[in-house]
């Protein structure tokens, strides 16, 4: 349990949502979360000891979440202190996720990506539903190259006191146990789903699909060139209509901006990683604070309903109030403690968003800066012509 001193006294580190308190109906309680999908349970993520064969390894890019949670917690005043820790989460999530995905040894190169990229083969998008120390509930989504759906599905989990029994009892200095984050069974889940959809899959499939990206990164730099190799069905999905001749030079140029690509968003991607790895002592610290707020006011509530149903007299009247009373002492500082997170976690943000390659702005930007450029130096190298002949494009057998 993390204790704070304050005034001289020990707080309890239990903020309280609300009180259902008759005494007290000045302040209207938080109501009940709706009910969502059932928690996952516990799941055994499926990896292997063989991963696939390497042309057969498909690349993920897990794009930054977005946020559609609503903190109760939040008033005018600190609105903005638990939006920036609703954003750092967007950032982070991601990155537990990709995690789970490379422990799966099921796929080639996992990515956390700050917008939609051309050059994978699958791509992930999360939404955040709701997020505490208790619960996390996402809505998850997976279309591959083609634009075919692979996933679409809402994931809940729980997390008990058992999960945070690992926590570190203090924020100052001294060893940091590592602590496994307390949902890893949704983001199993998430992968045994996506392993699932997979085997679904015939290799030739997965092999087409590996086509499919590859021109779509060629027609993201020169659609006059590549566009036409691509084929739809006026459902936004992608088929192969023809590939180009093995001994295209423009495939040469385009595998080599490909490769310069790789190394780019292996960059972004290495400083998502930096992020979770200097924000998670504290993010670990903020959840186990976060769930025992959330118990303690579900036990308020227990014990609010049980004094309705007991004699009317002054204890019962007097014990409401101190409950009351310690809760905005309580909920005081779980403002205070957001207010220290988000202040501690701030250099690990504003570095993401530093200088990448001689690019400015946001990573979200920089990754559109870098975009532009590929395209600028595809155009220069190539002359903007393309130099290939249709005759020498082969046609896709059926």
């Amino acid at each position: 349990m993390i204790t704070i001193q304050a005034q001289g006294g020990p707080w309890l580190l239990a903020a309280l949502l609300s009180l259902s308190l008759a005494s007290c109906a000045q302040n209207p309680p938080v109501p009940a979360p709706e009910p969502g999908p059932p928690p996952v349970g516990a799941v055994t993520l499926m990896t292997t000891a063989q991963p696939p064969r390497e042309d057969l390894q498909l690349n993920i890019g897990v794009r930054v979440f977005e946020n559609a949670s609503q903190d109760l917690r939040t008033t005018p005043v600190n609105e903005t202190t638990f939006a920036r820790i609703r954003t750092m989460e967007t950032h982070y999530l991601p990155v537990v996720l990709r995690n789970t995905l490379m422990a799966s040894n099921q796929w080639g190169v996992v990515r956390v990506l700050p917008e939609d990229d051309p050059s994978v083969d699958l791509l992930i998008r999360g939404t955040i539903i709701e997020s505490s120390g208790a619960s996390l509930t996402l809505h998850v989504q997976a279309t591959d190259s083609s634009g075919r759906e692979w996933l679409d599905r809402v994931y809940s989990g729980r997390a008990y006191s058992m999960h945070y029994q690992q926590t570190p009892s203090a924020m100052g200095d001294g060893p940091r146990e590592e602590m496994k984050d307390p949902f890893l069974d949704v983001y199993a889940q998430i992968a045994n789903d996506l392993l699932t959809a997979k085997t679904e899959r015939t290799e030739r499939d997965i092999e087409t699909l590996i086509h499919i990206s590859e021109l779509n990164h060629a027609a993201d730099l020169s659609p006059d060139a590549f566009d036409a190799m691509l084929g739809s069905d006026g459902q936004g999905r992608l088929s192969l209509a023809r590939l180009p001749a093995g001994n295209d030079p423009m495939l040469a140029r385009v595998a080599a901006m490909r490769e310069r690509h790789h190394i780019f968003i292996d960059t972004i991607d290495e400083y998502y990683d930096a992020l979770y790895l200097d924000v998670k002592h504290l993010y670990d610290l903020w959840r186990q604070y976060s769930h025992d707020q959330v118990v303690e006011a579900q036990t308020s509530r227990r014990r609010a309903r049980n004094s309705m149903q007991s004699a009317d007299n002054f204890e019962v009247l007097r014990r409401n109030y101190d409950r009351y009373r310690w809760a905005k002492i309580f909920e005081q500082e779980f403002v205070g403690l957001a207010a220290g997170f988000v202040n501690e976690t701030a250099p690990a943000v504003l570095e993401l968003n530093r200088r990448v390659h001689g690019l400015a702005g946001s990573v979200e930007e920089q990754y559109a800066q870098w975009r532009e450029l590929l395209r600028a130096l595809f155009e220069l190298e190539t002359g903007g012509v393309f130099q290939g002949d249709d005759d020498d494009r082969l046609p896709i057998s059926p």
